[in-house]
């Protein structure tokens, strides 16, 4: 079980062995055994030396988001297992063969993504789009590329073709990110994607994979590479999608609480909504975890990397 605490007042402690959430209004109890992550996604939240300890004990990841949905901290166990092996291979195939095979999933992932949910917006509004068709012709001009910097541009081409697509069912004329003037969707799915950061983060910290060490964007210390990657599968499938579905409201070029609250809301179903991918039906935010982990699996020759598409 995951929960997430968004309010004033909120105080979590331990009573009889047990998880004690409360606030004015009442007390949860949980047992720690059916707990796995509590994200405090607000300011106002007090939390007891006694509920820490009883967390490191039990594997239960405590995280810490900021007003944006990005990922602030995580408490958890000092030690760690770990496999050197796997960070040794990944850092060898930002150098090989195996590098830029993950980096066109990432992509081909993305684009085809993409032409998915634009191809089902189109026909559930019975309009047909050029756009449909040009973002699956450049899907599969990915197998073509054969650097980063191709990748980078190819994906670049299909983002354009993409939201000029979407531009036809919602009031978005392109994508801007924060620091070019957004306006209420753009700041919308600025917010989704850093909490979808934030969960891909939790994926691949719970493997033995390097953060940092991506294989299509490039490294900077100040945002993890290979989080940004994986993130490019799920953008539609999670954020894109929740987005849509609500009327996002700013006020003085800031998301109103009610249109944060909303998002949040929105994007929690998604990951929780089960989706078949790899014969297997999960909740969404469970292949974001098995996703990092066939990463893993992938650089150390036990399987074969396929990237998350949804039809």
């Amino acid at each position: 079980m995951k929960v997430v605490i968004n309010g004033y007042g909120v105080f979590v402690g331990v009573k009889n062995g047990v998880v004690s959430i409360r606030n004015g209004e009442g007390e949860k109890q949980i047992p720690p055994g059916n707990l796995r992550q509590i994200a405090i996604a607000s300011g106002g939240v007090a939390v007891s030396s006694s509920f820490l300890r009883l967390a490191s004990e039990n594997g239960i990841d405590v995280i810490v988001l900021n007003s944006n949905g990005s990922l602030s901290g995580i408490f958890r166990p000092i030690l760690k297992k770990a496999n050197v092996k796997v960070r040794k291979e990944q850092y060898k195939a930002q150098n090989d063969e195996r590098g830029i095979f993950l980096a066109k999933c990432f992509v081909k992932g993305k684009i085809m993504n993409q032409y998915y949910l634009l191809k089902s917006l189109s026909k559930n509004r019975k309009q047909k789009l050029d756009e449909c068709y040009e973002l699956k012709i450049i899907a599969e001009n990915v197998e073509k590329c054969t650097s980063q910097q191709e990748l980078i541009q190819i994906e670049a081409k299909a983002a354009e073709m993409y939201w000029r697509g979407i531009s036809n069912f919602y009031d978005i004329d392109r994508r801007r990110k924060r620091y070019d003037d957004p306006d209420a969707i753009n700041m919308a799915l600025n917010y989704g994607y850093s909490i979808l950061m934030s969960q891909v983060m939790l994926a691949v910290d719970s493997t033995n994979l390097d953060p940092f060490a991506g294989f299509l964007h490039n490294e900077n210390p100040r945002r993890p590479a290979l989080v940004v990657d994986l993130m490019e599968e799920f953008r539609q499938q999670v954020v894109d999608r929740a987005v849509f579905k609500v009327n996002p409201e700013e006020k003085n070029g800031f998301l109103t609480k009610d249109a944060r609250k909303e998002i949040i809301a929105e994007i929690k179903r998604r990951l929780e909504t089960k989706v078949t991918f790899n014969n297997r039906k999960l909740p969404l935010e469970y292949h974001i975890y098995l996703q990092a982990r066939r990463i893993e699996r992938f650089l150390l020759g036990k399987e074969k990397y396929n990237p998350f598409i949804l039809r």
